[in-house]
Order: structure tokens, then sequence, then C-alpha cells
């Protein structure tokens, strides 16, 4: 069955993610890609970080006993996001944190204090972040998130510049930003997930424009020619695809052969192909699914 529009379309690859025995997913928070093409899947179980090739073949996993489910850990894995030059940075919502990783798990840099909040009042960092982007100068941002409802911005070397937004429903306000993006040009795109909105910045946080036809937005991924693409997490679970200047190319839901269940993070890789990450409870969505463009 083929899912979308026009020259966006797509078939899911059932079966894709070959797990070694034994393994299952447990609630897949969001996904990446590195330099060599390999789709990383960031999860709140077992096995945190899971690395697979594109045809699905398994390839290493790391993360034990910094994220996931531990006897002495309480964390949220939440948002990955891999550099230009493959850094991989990891969000926890409930550590507070954001770490940086190279692509075997060696811990680089840590940002935030393990297990303290932010006061929310001073907007400090971080209370609950959910992800990083890095803009075309090498800026870093930081979501920031459930509990201070911003979003801040540092140098390449993490040094911290600016913070904007607020708690609200306007311009520039946010109710939970649930993840962030930026294009090639430096526009910063935030999910602005129970405001059902995408607002978009430029690099000093001056509001641009929003997006309404979207609904609860979880996040965002933008490919080399500026194509967005972003999974909502309401309205069945949707995946929809956008031109830079906010006209929506494509959409398919998970009503549609019950493909999307619980749908969370997103990345697309150079063939065009989508992965979808999903949280689901029990047998219902905790799974990296595949969908190949045709």
């Amino acid at each position: 069955m083929a899912l979308g529009e026009g020259d966006y379309r797509y078939e899911l690859a059932e079966g894709w993610a070959k797990l070694p025995e034994g393994w299952v997913f447990s609630m897949v928070s969001d996904a990446a890609i590195d330099s060599k093409g390999r789709i990383f899947a960031f999860t709140r179980g077992k096995h945190p970080i899971i690395v697979f090739d594109k045809d699905g073949n398994f390839v290493t996993s790391w993360g034990y006993g910094e994220f996931g489910i531990s006897p002495h850990l309480v964390s949220q894995s939440h948002g990955i996001f891999i550099g230009p030059d493959d850094e991989v940075y990891l969000t926890d919502a409930w550590q507070h944190v954001v770490r940086r990783y190279t692509l075997l798990g060696e811990k680089e840099n840590e940002w935030g204090r393990p297990g303290v909040p932010g006061v929310t009042y001073y907007k400090g960092e971080f209370n609950m972040p959910t992800g990083v982007a890095i803009g075309p100068d090498g800026s870093i941002y930081v979501s920031d998130g459930y509990g201070n409802r911003c979003v801040h911005k540092y140098s390449s070397n993490g040094e911290h510049l600016l913070t904007w937004g607020d708690a609200g429903s306007g311009p520039g306000e946010f109710a939970v930003v649930h993840n962030i993006g930026c294009d090639k040009t430096g526009r910063v795109i935030v999910c602005d997930r129970e405001n059902d909105r995408i607002q978009i910045f430029d690099p000093d946080g001056k509001h641009m424009e929003t997006w309404t036809d979207v609904i609860a937005p979880g996040d965002v991924w933008v490919t080399d020619d500026n194509t967005i693409y972003v999974v909502e997490q309401g309205g069945d679970c949707r995946v929809s695809v956008w031109s830079p200047e906010g006209e929506r190319l494509s959409r398919f839901a998970g009503s549609e052969g019950g493909v999307l269940e619980a749908a969370h993070g997103i990345c697309v890789d150079d063939e065009g192909s989508i992965y979808v990450a999903e949280i689901g409870e029990g047998g219902r969505g905790q799974r990296l699914q595949k969908f190949v463009r045709v």
C-alpha cells in the first residue's frame, strides 16, 4: 500500500529492523543518521542506543547504565541528534542533561546537572530538555522543553549565547518545546506540541512565522534541500512533508493500515526513506519503522 501524496509516496518496509535474538524494542523515543548512513535508535529500554545499517542489520549497541532501564537510574531518553562531525547528542528529560558522545558511545561532554532541574523562573539549564539541533554556522540549539518552555543557543564550543521563549500561546511562547531542528539557511524550527503548531525563528530567536496545519508535532527533520519532515503525535499519528515555504507536500496517517501507533521521533536518509520512532506501551507501537520512498 502506497502512503502519502504526490512526489512523496512511501511503502512500509515490514520487518526492517533485525534485532539480535531475544531483544525487543522498548519505547523508541527518537532516531538519527550518521555520515555512513547508519540509523541510531534511542530507546527507554534495556538497550538505550541500537544501531542499524540501511538494510536493518544490527551493528552495535551502547549507553548502558546512563539511559533507559537501570536499577540505580531514573532516566527518560528523549532526543538524539548527530552533528556534521558525527558527534552524538542525547537529551535525558528526567536527568535534565544533554550529553555528547562518539559514535561508539564514549562520552565527550555533559551539560546540566544530573538529576537537578534548572529553576524555571530563571530559565536555568535544564528543566526536562527534549532535543538538540545544530545550525549551518555550528551554533547549537537545545529545546528545553517540558519544564522551562524555552530554547537555548550556544556557540560551537558550548558557550551559552542566549535564551528565548516563555510559557503561553503567543508568538515566541510555548506550551511544550518538544523538539527542534535547523534548516540550511539557519532558521530554527520548533515543535510547539501542545499548541499544535510549528514556530520558526531566525538564529537570534526572532519569531518569523507559525505553521498551524499540524496536530501535536513531536519532531522535525530537515534534509539537504531544506524539505521539512514532521512527525505528528495527534490525528491518529501522522507524518507530513513540507516545502521550506510551508506548503504541505505530503501526509500519511497511522489510520492507513495501522502503520503508525505511537509516533514520537523522525529522521530521513539520503535515499528519501523515512524512519519513525514509536514509544507505545505494552505490545503497541514500541518500534522503529522504515518507510521507503517510491
